[in-house]
């Protein structure tokens, strides 16, 4: 008898013993906020080794490091303060990185599988950003269920869900939702767009509003990847969204 999509639902999740043998992309989104703690330079190459050797098979892997420098645009703060702030953040950031990772060149030989990304090149690599992002809005208007899992989001992350936070979460949901259903071109110079699956990885639990958004589809976006879900960096395992019973999650 074929299980329902509530019987697949489970929240236990395991580690990933080995990535596919073809091309593919771990994508490092980076938060400003955590830069200097939870995702260091140092601490993202200890992830890195995570993964190789040990997870990689076949030397057909990219990884993309996305700044998220212009989502925190949703803000209070004067436009020119944030551009300073996270200009040399990010510069300083993205230079402690390449001098680590050349550092263990003999372990990561191929340097240019590397690539680093702000948050602008999103915008130019997506075909419809600002309808889908409305789209979004609407549904948080609409749907009492995505609220309440969206106010979750803040009250774990201890923000008030003022409008620039709300649209900050509701930003950042799209995007890794337009990235798992491959709607955004991920310029690497190693793979050059022949990714077969994206593999988004993140130190910390994946918040309820991306699960809910994934499991909703408003766009009513095909799968064409494997995984549709999120890599917890700090207890090393997948969550397969597709799996997540939110009511207990």
């Amino acid at each position: 008898m074929k299980k329902t999509n509530n019987q697949l639902k489970s929240n236990t999740f395991f580690d990933i013993n080995k990535l596919p043998k073809e091309e593919g992309l771990l994508i490092f989104p980076i938060s400003m906020s955590r830069a200097t703690t939870g995702q260091s330079p140092k601490e993202l190459v200890d992830y890195i080794f995570h993964f190789s050797p040990s997870k990689i098979f076949v030397p057909e892997v990219g990884l993309n490091f996305i700044y998220g420098d212009y989502l925190y645009f949703w803000s209070s703060e004067k436009a020119s303060t944030l551009k300073k702030k996270f200009t040399e953040m990010v510069w300083n950031h993205k230079n402690g990185l390449q001098k680590l990772i050349y550092k263990h060149k003999q372990d990561f030989q191929i340097q240019h599988a590397f690539n680093y990304m702000v948050w602008n090149e999103l915008y130019l690599n997506s075909k419809d950003f600002i309808t889908n992002f409305k789209i979004t809005q609407k549904l948080y208007k609409q749907d009492k269920q995505f609220r309440k899992y969206i106010n979750d989001d803040a009250k774990l992350a201890k923000k008030k869900l003022d409008d620039n936070n709300l649209n900050f979460f509701l930003e950042e949901h799209l995007m890794l939702y337009l990235i798992m259903k491959k709607k955004i071109k991920l310029a690497n110079d190693y793979i050059q767009n022949k990714e077969k699956w994206i593999l988004i990885c993140y130190p910390g639990k994946a918040p309820k509003g991306l699960i809910y958004l994934v499991q909703k589809n408003p766009l009513k976006l095909a799968k064409v990847q494997e995984y549709e879900g999120q890599y917890d960096l700090e207890t090393k395992k997948f969550v397969d969204f597709e799996r997540v019973d939110l009511k207990n999650y």
